[in-house]
């Protein structure tokens, strides 16, 4: 994810760039970062653009939580975990509702329930984010762990 000089999110790639394959076996898992790649990837299968809504999904986890997936855990134990447990991050319960429900959607284990990025940027540009849109709760703002560590201006 990079920053334009307006502050304006631009998202760049997930892995290594290239055009989705036609057939889904020419695709393949040799590349990317452990803790957001899909678990149809992670287990070596065949897959499409929505493992990258996978990794989207992962993402916002990462920048609400100021935290990256998984940091203990090695790669056999995040392979095994998150293919064969449905591992994913745990949510806060501070975290909006509207906003867990894109994570979770998007971190689907079915990558065919998994919503298209268009559907993705509707459900996200539908958040309320007026006055803070909830995203800490007045009688949570002291407790909620997913801000205590930011110290920014």
């Amino acid at each position: 994810m990079l920053l334009d000089k307006t502050r304006t999110v631009k998202i760049a790639d997930f892995g290594v760039a290239r055009v989705e394959a036609s057939n889904p076996n020419d695709m393949t898992g040799e590349t990317g970062t452990l803790g957001y790649m899909a678990p149809e990837v992670l287990n070596g299968n065949p897959y499409n653009r929505k493992c990258d809504v996978y990794s989207f999904g992962i993402c916002l986890w990462e920048i609400y939580c100021c935290d990256m997936p998984y940091p203990d855990l090695s790669f056999s134990e995040v392979t095994s975990a998150v293919v064969r447990q449905n591992l994913r991050p745990e949510i806060p319960r501070c975290c909006p509702s509207s906003l867990a429900n894109v994570m979770k959607r998007c971190w689907d284990a079915n990558a065919d329930k998994r919503p298209e990025m268009d559907e993705v940027v509707s459900m996200m540009e539908a958040i309320d984010t007026s006055k803070g849109g909830g995203m800490i709760p007045v009688d949570q703002q002291q407790s909620c762990l997913c801000f205590r560590r930011y110290r920014g201006p």
